[in-house]
């Protein structure tokens, strides 16, 4: 019977899909037991932060709403208080979170979807179900866009295999590494650290190569003065 990897393709996948989600201004103060519920459901989060949008950045988060007429009141609301956006990791992120969420409409999660996020955290107000508690990617190109809206510098893709790791580090690192630290052990420095980095600095396996250049390109051009007609017929003669 053959053993079962901690590397499987199952494991793999669970964290996979990223997605973005935002606790919003009505929440805020259940943070922690909604991020505790989030993660309880077998969501991992990979990054967070606390903002407070201003109107036109609020207006540019929710473009995709633009000419509706609930889209000023979205605008309004989410730049009202503080916020919290989550990159959530997870098989089938997307509509795994949509569904932990559950309906926009507050009345109708908390008839028919009691036990979800907004029906437990949203608000029913006289101004409709904007107080909704919750916001969550509609698809993977808006989970793009709304990541890399509060995220920029944040690389979204596929989260790498254990054995994708262990065979980058015996190919790219190892080789440079192993020396270095037996290096280090044999002179034992009074600078561990400083003289690991000038010995790294100095045996960079990515270090560019100089092609020596012909002689005639690496001599500064001199500068000649021009002879005049005398000083040329001379020199014919």
């Amino acid at each position: 019977m053959s053993s079962v990897s901690s590397d499987t393709d199952a494991e793999y996948q669970t964290y996979s899909e990223r997605t973005l989600a935002i606790i919003k201004p009505e929440a805020y103060e259940n943070a922690e037991d909604i991020e505790n519920q989030i993660c309880d459901n077998g969501f991992m989060i990979l990054a967070r932060r606390e903002v407070r949008l201003t109107p036109e950045q609020a207006a540019e988060l929710y473009k995709g709403h633009y000419g509706r007429h609930h889209f000023p009141h979205l605008v309004a609301h989410i730049s009202s208080g503080p916020i919290i956006a989550l990159v959530l990791a997870a098989k089938n992120c997307i509509q795994k979170w949509r569904t932990l969420m559950g309906p926009a409409r507050v009345v109708e999660a908390q008839a028919y979807w009691p036990d979800s996020l907004r029906a437990c955290y949203g608000r029913r107000t006289k101004y409709g179900d904007y107080f909704n508690a919750l916001h969550g990617s509609e698809n993977h190109a808006e989970a793009l866009r709304e990541i890399h809206f509060f995220f920029p510098n944040m690389i979204v893709g596929p989260i790498l295999r254990r054995w994708q790791i262990s065979d980058y580090i015996q190919k790219n690192l190892s080789p440079t590494l192993t020396p270095a630290l037996t290096a280090l052990a044999q002179e034992r420095p009074a600078e561990p650290l400083l003289w690991l980095a000038d010995y790294l600095n100095h045996h960079n396996p990515n270090q560019p190569e100089w092609t020596p250049q012909p002689r005639e390109q690496r001599d500064e051009e001199k500068c000649h003065t021009p002879l005049n007609s005398q000083d040329l017929d001379q020199l014919v003669k």
